[in-house]
């Protein structure tokens, strides 16, 4: 039978690599990415493929998957596919995510199943001996109220099974797993909000200002909302002074119809 575990926080006496730290610092920071989390694993355990899935209508979707050394095709999605398709409702991981959706946020619960202890033939055929997978480690958690998420990590025969340090390296670090990938889902959500304010400015600046060209606009846009001048340069892909150029030509064709020609004022009037 597949091994449980649940806790809420991390194991006081273990010292994790710093590149693994620094590794879980930039998954907070940023939107969720498969490949960072699977870096930020990679100093401490090797694993070769790591999924994002959520639970929706009692049923898994892949978020995003990525792997460590097979570039020509897409794994994880190839696997997934065959997975939602048949084997799904066999899965362990499935009745364990019931019971997170009810638990608090900050608790997780990890799974650790090898290829031998899956309950169906053709799971294990189709999947694990068809890419040569040794075994799962799954960390589930829910972010939100009933919104459950796992990382699925995958081992291969090249790495071979994990061994116990491994294990117990894994289950001190999934607290803080869980952790860095809570931050990096309010960090996406920050982005997209970010962006439908944008939108909703650019609009906005369409109709009351349509001397403005396209990039002026984009840049009169992100001040409205905020951005500095390097943070608009970044979000444009463009040198820190040409935002300067564009923002000093926008300003004087907003004064001339009559329009706060600052931030302080673009932000008033888009608000």
């Amino acid at each position: 039978m597949p091994a449980t575990w649940t806790f809420d926080a991390p194991a006081g006496a273990h010292l994790f690599p710093a590149a693994a730290v620094a590794g879980l610092l930039d998954v907070a920071s940023a939107p969720l990415s498969a490949e960072r989390l699977l870096r930020a694993i990679e100093p401490m355990v090797p694993v070769e493929h790591l999924s994002l899935v959520t639970f929706r209508h009692h049923k898994p979707e892949l978020i995003e998957g990525f792997s460590a050394h097979t570039r020509d095709r897409n794994v994880v999605a190839e696997c997934f596919a065959i997975y939602r398709r048949s084997y799904f409702r066999s899965d362990a991981v499935m009745r364990l995510a019931e019971q997170v959706a009810h638990r608090p946020a900050r608790e997780v619960a990890v799974m650790h199943c090898r290829a031998d202890e899956l309950p169906v033939a053709g799971w294990r055929d189709d999947i694990y001996v068809r890419e040569s997978l040794t075994e799962r480690f799954t960390l589930l958690h829910a972010p939100a109220p009933g919104a459950v998420q796992a990382i699925h990590l995958y081992r291969d025969h090249r790495q071979g099974l994990f061994e116990p340090h491994e294990i117990e390296q894994l289950l001190a670090f999934a607290p803080l797993l869980r952790q860095a990938h809570h931050a990096a889902l309010q960090a996406g959500e920050a982005v997209a909000d970010r962006h439908a304010q944008i939108a909703q400015a650019s609009r906005r600046l369409e109709r009351l200002a349509p001397a403005l060209s396209p990039r002026e606009r984009a840049v009169c846009a992100r001040i409205a909302c905020g951005l500095s001048a390097d943070g608009i340069a970044a979000d444009l892909d463009v040198a820190p002074s040409t935002v300067l150029t564009l923002r000093k030509r926008a300003y004087l064709k907003l004064a001339d119809a009559g329009l706060p020609a600052h931030r302080l004022g673009l932000a008033r009037l888009l608000a």
